[in-house]
């Protein structure tokens, strides 16, 4: 499998990963989101797929988007799998509010970027 096809598949899971998280914290608040044991562990998950996802995408891809954090994304997910003990919800909350829209408009940029590229 060709890198750029590589590339493409585990960007599909990274917004597959998203939309599940926004689909799960939709119309809820931070509380809501720190009093639900079921929606924070919906949303780590989640992040954690995005994290491993964005670990496997090519040198390539990465340095042609130097701009996108790809190292702290995949260290969250480091945080989240062996930190589990001391996971912060707020910064989870956070990452969720302010940082997963803009990364879900870029991360959709590439992808047309790399479907222009391939046809």
């Amino acid at each position: 499998m060709s890198n750029s096809l590589r590339d493409v598949d585990y960007l599909e899971h990274v917004q597959d990963a998203i939309e599940k998280v926004v689909r799960y914290t939709k119309g809820k608040s931070e509380s809501d989101f720190i009093g639900d044991e079921l929606i924070q562990d919906g949303v780590i998950r989640n992040l954690e797929i995005i994290g491993e996802a964005v670990s496997k995408q090519s040198p390539e891809l990465k340095a042609r988007h130097a701009d996108v954090p790809w190292g702290d994304i995949s260290g969250m997910r480091n945080r989240l799998i062996h930190g589990y003990i001391t996971v912060n919800l707020e910064i989870v909350w956070s990452t969720v509010v302010k940082v997963l829209p803009d990364f879900q408009a870029r991360v959709a940029d590439i992808q047309r970027q790399l479907s222009n590229a391939n046809r």
